[in-house]
């Protein structure tokens, strides 16, 4: 049986384990397009909600349809 001592080492590992991918990861970029009249914030939701593996981006830009 796992004691609270086991599970905090095995958190930390996981943390550092976590960290170091990481900082080998370039920085992920994603391009969501919107129309002028849509906030900016339903665009990130409704992109996010087409494609959740995007969640996890580090810069978004927006790209402004006509």
């Amino acid at each position: 049986m796992a004691n609270a001592s086991l599970i905090s080492r095995l958190s930390q590992a996981v943390d550092q384990i976590e960290k170091r991918l990481k900082q080998n990861r370039p920085m992920k970029v994603v391009k969501i397009s919107r129309r002028r009249e849509e906030d900016q914030d339903a665009a990130i939701d409704r992109h996010f909600a087409a494609r959740p593996e995007d969640s996890d981006a580090d810069v978004v830009i927006f790209h402004t349809l006509r």
